[in-house]
């Protein structure tokens, strides 16, 4: 019973995301029982995963840079650009698939590393670096593109196999897409849990000052953390192409931001940062998927969504602070029972 305990006050932010998604199916099903029928349920929970991969991804950096107590607005601007740039390498250039796949990667990574230095070793907070980015990099979009959008046509034939293509798991049938991006999230997993890289980044969250003196080069990883995060947002690009069947200047990545950071913030990661998980963020993006999906299919309007995600936010700030508060009192708790030991010494 107490291992059951420590489990759910553990991993309570996660199980209460686990619960919001389940109670909005269950109410969707009441309000419209058509949708959870044999024939359009897979249908459904296909919708659902197709909206994950392009935010998951995304996530999944923001979740590091976080968790270290920064913020990357740049991320949608970056996936745009390493679109554009892959986009012209296909209609311009001539590159294969995997050609482009790279021009995409070092576009994105160059993004994250020029970020990760100007907040990592000149020190100048993410915030003001990452204002000033999403302008910049959606700028050098347009400049590159001439502000013309690049269409289906102009593009490999073959890119839209990560979205037609998959695995059928009876009458459910799971994109390429899809699994590459949960793929990418089981690397995260290990990456931050069983890597030095990872207790790193946790360490610089927690304390920076005590991985400093405990000899972490805490620029360093700040740097890496921005550098692997545009390295996600060159696979996000690569993915966006995919997904949509084109890249326009003005609207892809757009508000991807908005999106990520709410996903972030709902999979428990905390604002105050040294805390987070993979299956929390998988969790938050599961579930905002679950309300885009659900609310257009049971006929209220989009319009509403934006008001959704802005609550559930609220809703999961309130959350990490009453847990915080809960642990706080647990420590004092703990602390009081000891002090009379502590004492008799």
């Amino acid at each position: 019973m107490d291992g059951i305990k420590r489990f759910v006050n553990k991993n309570i932010k996660e199980l209460a995301t686990l619960a919001i998604t389940v109670l909005i199916f269950l109410v969707a099903g009441i309000a419209r029982p058509a949708l959870f029928t044999s024939e359009r349920l897979p249908s459904l929970i296909n919708s659902v995963f197709l909206w994950m991969p392009l935010n998951l991804t995304m996530a999944l950096g923001m979740m590091m840079v976080i968790i270290i107590r920064d913020i990357d607005l740049s991320i949608g601007s970056s996936v745009a650009l390493s679109a554009m740039a892959a986009g012209l390498c296909f209609r311009d250039l001539g590159f294969s698939i995997p050609a482009g796949i790279v021009a995409a990667l070092v576009i994105g990574l160059l993004c994250g590393a020029f970020n990760g230095f100007l907040i990592a070793y000149l020190k100048i907070p993410a915030i003001i670096v990452t204002l000033g980015t999403i302008n910049a990099y959606r700028g050098l979009t347009y400049i590159v593109s001439s502000g013309k959008q690049i269409t289906g046509y102009e593009l490999p034939p073959g890119m839209s196999n990560v979205v037609s293509g998959g695995i059928p798991l009876g009458s459910l049938f799971i994109p390429w897409m899809v699994l590459i991006s949960f793929g990418i999230a089981l690397v995260f997993f290990i990456l931050l849990n069983y890597s030095h890289f990872g207790r790193e980044v946790y360490a610089v969250g927690s304390n920076r000052e005590g991985a400093h003196l405990r000899g972490i080069n805490c620029k360093k990883t700040e740097f890496l953390v921005f550098t692997i995060t545009g390295l996600l947002c060159g696979i996000t690009g690569i993915m966006a192409i995919a997904r949509f069947g084109y890249v326009n200047p003005n609207t892809t990545g757009s508000g991807l931001e908005f999106v990520v950071i709410s996903a972030t913030i709902i999979g428990g990661v905390s604002v105050s940062g040294g805390k987070g998980t993979v299956p929390g963020i998988f969790l938050g993006c599961l579930l905002l998927g679950t309300i885009n999906t659900i609310i257009a299919s049971v006929g209220v309007p989009g319009t509403v969504q934006r008001f959704s995600y802005g609550l559930i936010i609220v809703i999961a700030l309130l959350l990490d602070r009453g847990v915080a508060v809960m642990q706080d009192k647990a420590k004092l708790k703990s602390y009081g029972k000891l002090s009379p030991g502590h004492a008799a010494l």
